[in-house]
């Protein structure tokens, strides 16, 4: 198997997400990803509506 970013052989086992280490650490480094959580008072109201449709008949 082949690394898909680089072409770089290895096992399967060490291609994770069919990335090599060099290019699994790379990405993290360049891309970090931005973490996005919901307002609280968006959940609640998302958790109502689904329970008033578990009450509708």
């Amino acid at each position: 198997m082949e690394c898909t970013e680089c072409g770089a052989p290895g096992r399967p086992g060490a291609l994770t997400d069919g990335l090599c280490r060099n290019c699994r650490r790379s990405g993290r480094e360049a891309d970090p990803a931005p973490e996005v959580l919901p307002a609280e008072r968006d959940v609640r109201t998302y958790v109502a509506g689904l329970r008033d449709l578990l009450k509708a008949p």
